[in-house]
């Protein structure tokens, strides 16, 4: 009968212990909050500097690639009328320098954009980091940015105390 009785009472503190262990206001402690990383993104003058320069780069390589398959094109042309052995060696070896260019130029730029993106990403996530320490309940930070996967989320929102760490102006909504 005492094994029972000390067995049941176990088993409700496992079961419902933590209910009498923690009060409300310690659940609260633990916060879930977001953040709309696409707002803070486009507030950021780094990031519309560092845009402008991939699109420049971006032009480059495209009118590179442009003139290679202009240059195929004509040749295509004259082997179609005289169907010359050599032409079609030299289409061949065009063909291969446009494939290959159009790796390099994927490269450089997926290069250019890590250089140009991961320091904005450092400077958010320090100020992130930042607003955080000031809050020390907040146990995760969601990205709520449109098209990020958090369809609801009932966490306190920080995008506007990470734009105030990065110094942007905030808007009111």
């Amino acid at each position: 009968m005492k094994k029972n009785t000390i067995f049941y009472f176990l088993l409700f503190l496992f079961l419902f212990g933590d209910h009498f262990l923690y009060s409300k206001e310690c659940y609260n402690h633990n916060k879930i909050v977001c953040l709309n990383s696409m707002a803070l993104i486009e507030k950021m003058p780094e990031f519309s500097t560092a845009q402008k320069e991939l699109n420049r780069i971006s032009k480059i390589h495209e009118n590179i690639l442009d003139k290679l398959a202009k240059e195929f094109h004509l040749k295509v042309e004259k082997f179609q009328k005289n169907r010359n052995p050599i032409l079609k060696k030299e289409l061949v070896i065009l063909q291969a320098r446009a494939h290959a260019y159009q790796k390099t130029a994927a490269d450089d730029l997926t290069k250019m954009q890590n250089k140009l993106l991961n320091p904005i990403y450092a400077k958010i996530e320090k100020a992130i980091h930042k607003v955080i320490d000031k809050d020390k309940n907040i146990m995760r930070v969601d990205d709520c940015s449109p098209g990020k996967g958090v369809l609801v989320n009932k966490g306190e929102d920080i995008t506007e105390a990470v734009k105030r760490e990065l110094g942007i102006l905030i808007t009111k909504k």
